[in-house]
């Protein structure tokens, strides 16, 4: 049971699975390459263990249930009713391509806050160029059944250099089935969407022209957007893309997302590879979890920052944006800034970029 004195947690992300139905080229988790076959992964007991241990350890204000897609696990609804029965909120990250009314009408009574479901084309042809063939019917079936069912839907699209000049047709797509709350997740190579950064990651004028498209959504049809990945201030002025509204890395603060991995290791968030304090899984009785907050890979994160970064009057929000992504594309995450904004400063990522569209390769050779 819950014990007193517990440290307080904003929000813990549960990566629930590796397995995915879908085969997006911007997938941020690591082990996308094999859908998991190489991860060691956890019966309905670990996970619900582990989370038990969570629970028992931390306040916990929220937990946002992901993947993978957590709709794969046949088991997915008895994560929700231990979560549901500590009185912790539930928020849910899905694909929407596994959501049916079955799923739908026995989702409405748990009460989550929202699904969040991904659409990244207005048609079959623009979605599957992010997620694979086949799944675009399956995914606006997912909404459809959601919303049947009386359960909040977020519409999600991670704009990319593919995308970017159709964020107002899926916007419009979302409006005309009732979806009005959108997370603009731009994309950020981290994991195994790295090896698609040259493909995939927007330039600012690039990210400039989606966000354009889609600020008068939020003025003039009541949308409520949020680009939920930082967007370094030095590489755009937020100010002229009212009323969109835009957040910070919340890595070390008291906003973070805290990621338990399917094998059970804790992570600064779903970006991150590197486990805190090098424990491998939480299961482990020997284990202190109050004390694992204090790790140093999450209270030590901000406090290096890029060398270009030094001096901005920002630095102490921003931190360089993502360090995720600058890990897996530069090699470290706090000695180079978010490769959206290093792609405008350093000639030899630049160059990597510009020679792996050129010559059409599907994977930028990643540092790590």
């Amino acid at each position: 049971m819950a014990t007193a004195g517990r440290p307080k947690v904003y929000s813990v992300a549960v990566e629930t699975t590796p397995v995915c139905n879908q085969t997006c080229d911007y997938c941020y988790n690591e082990w996308r390459a094999d859908n998991g076959a190489q991860l060691k992964t956890a019966g309905k007991d670990k996970l619900l263990g582990r989370v038990e241990r969570l629970l028992d350890a931390w306040d916990i204000d929220h937990i946002t249930v992901t993947g993978g897609e957590p709709f794969a696990r046949s088991d997915i609804f008895s994560l929700f009713e231990l979560i549901k029965s500590r009185d912790v909120a539930i928020q849910i990250i899905s694909n929407g391509g596994l959501i049916d009314d079955a799923i739908a009408e026995k989702l409405a009574p748990v009460g989550v806050r929202y699904v969040q479901v991904t659409l990244n084309g207005p048609d079959e042809e623009s979605h599957g160029a992010h997620v694979g063939a086949g799944h675009f019917e399956k995914t606006l079936r997912g909404i459809r059944a959601l919303q049947r069912h009386g359960v909040p839907v977020v519409g999600c699209i991670v704009v990319t250099k593919k995308n970017h000049d159709q964020v107002a047709a899926i916007l419009e797509l979302f409006l005309s089935m009732g979806v009005k709350h959108i997370a603009l997740s731009r994309f950020s190579p981290a994991g195994y969407a790295a090896r698609h950064a040259a493909q995939l990651l927007p330039t600012r004028g690039e990210l400039l022209t989606a966000f354009r498209q889609a600020a008068p959504f939020g003025r003039d049809q009541g949308m409520t957007l949020h680009c939920t990945m930082p967007v370094p201030p030095c590489s755009l002025e937020v100010e002229e893309l009212e009323p969109i509204r835009f957040g910070t890395c919340p890595i070390g603060t008291d906003m973070q997302e805290i990621a338990l991995g399917p094998d059970g290791r804790l992570k600064n968030c779903t970006l991150h590879n590197t486990a805190f304090g090098g424990v491998e899984d939480i299961l482990d009785p020997a284990v202190d979890l109050g004390l694992l907050l204090q790790a140093k890979e999450r209270t030590e994160y901000r406090r290096e920052l890029p060398e270009f970064c030094e001096g901005c009057l920002h630095a102490s929000s921003c931190a360089g944006g993502c360090g995720a992504a600058a890990e897996w594309v530069s090699g470290h995450a706090r000695k180079f800034p978010d490769p959206f904004v290093w792609q405008h400063v350093d000639d030899s990522l630049a160059a990597r970029l510009e020679t792996d569209r050129k010559d059409g390769r599907t994977h930028l050779e990643v540092i790590l």
